[in-house]
């Protein structure tokens, strides 16, 4: 990986816009990438979570003008046609192109992109905080629009990175009575103090503290009402179905390098352990997360631990692995 310079991007069709970035997120699948753990179709510019302002638009753009400020979804050139995007899924189209991955992200000072994937930033919202958009969205999709959570529900988060941090926030936005978040000692750095911020009760240190035992305690030995994955570690994956209790969900989100993992699935079975997976965000995710951005940005500011400049990227990828930070964003 490097940095270098590249042209400035032209516009592909008439309903594309050209946006100048003006703040970028990394995202745990960009230091994966570097890591080589992580799908990806070199030569590629990295990045897909960002805000920005267009500086161009294509003469059939109709909703959209030079000087709106926008965040954009990440998944472009969708078929049209599959049932997937003909429903409003095009995250789940197959031949969808991730930002990023697939085409060029937004590590960079311009991106083209389709009016269609755009969302306009709510007046008064920073670059940087709508930088977030794409996790919290992600967060929303997962949590409000598929993890089913109910008032007084106790919801176990496994992970501490962002997507974790971000669910447990969601959880108890819609009402969950207690969320326990868990970690590891690295995580005790920064990353447990931002998760108490956005309001997980209860931290657990997975290597200091027996998690099943924890669980057990808090919840006079029935179990979680919910568990969210989001590290993506096999361990914790497999551990899941023995944190529930019966008739539990769990919400599987953390997506792990392994193709294959090993799974407690007679216990899942037998205690009827209900199980989602979720990818991507959708439409209405992202609408929802600017809105949560703007009502709880003092709460959600917290996220971002430092800022950098795109030189010292190699810092930054380091710092996160290390867990150093939680969030770190671009200015450009």
């Amino acid at each position: 990986m490097e940095v270098r310079s590249v042209p400035v991007p032209k516009l592909v069709q008439d309903t594309w816009v050209l946006i100048k970035i003006r703040a970028a997120g990394i995202c745990g699948t960009d230091v994966h990438v570097w890591e080589d753990k992580f799908q990806f179709w070199p030569p590629v510019i990295l990045g897909h979570e960002f805000a920005g302002e267009i500086v161009e638009v294509g003469k059939s753009v109709k909703k959209f003008k030079v000087g709106d400020r926008v965040v954009a979804e990440p998944n472009t050139g969708g078929c049209g046609l599959c049932s997937y995007c003909r429903s409003g899924r095009m995250h789940l189209c197959k031949e969808k192109l991730t930002l990023g991955w697939r085409i060029d992200g937004v590590f960079t000072d311009y991106i083209a992109l389709p009016e269609l994937v755009l969302h306009r930033m709510p007046d008064g919202l920073s670059f940087q905080l709508a930088a977030l958009c794409e996790p919290l969205a992600i967060s929303i999709y997962d949590v409000a629009e598929h993890g089913k959570i109910e008032l007084n529900d106790f919801v176990v988060v496994q992970g501490s990175g962002p997507i974790g941090i971000l669910c447990g926030y969601v959880a108890k936005m819609l009402g969950a009575g207690s969320v326990l978040l868990t970690g590891v000692d690295a995580s005790e750095y920064c990353r447990f103090g931002v998760a108490e911020t956005l309001g997980a009760d209860y931290i657990v240190n997975v290597q200091q503290e027996d998690l099943p035992r924890k669980v057990a305690e808090l919840t006079d030995g029935e179990g979680a009402d919910v568990v969210i994955e989001s590290s993506g570690s096999p361990s914790a994956i497999a551990q899941s179905a023995n944190l529930l209790k019966r008739n539990g969900r769990l919400l599987g989100v953390g997506i792990p390098a392994e193709k294959e993992l090993m799974f407690p699935w007679k216990t899942a079975v037998l205690n009827a352990i209900e199980i989602y997976c979720s990818m991507s965000s959708s439409y209405t995710s992202w609408d929802r997360a600017l809105d949560r951005l703007q009502k709880d940005g003092n709460i959600l500011k917290n996220i971002i631990t430092s800022t950098a400049h795109i030189n010292d990227w190699e810092a930054c990828f380091r710092s996160l692995l290390a867990e150093e930070d939680v969030k770190i964003i671009f200015s450009f």
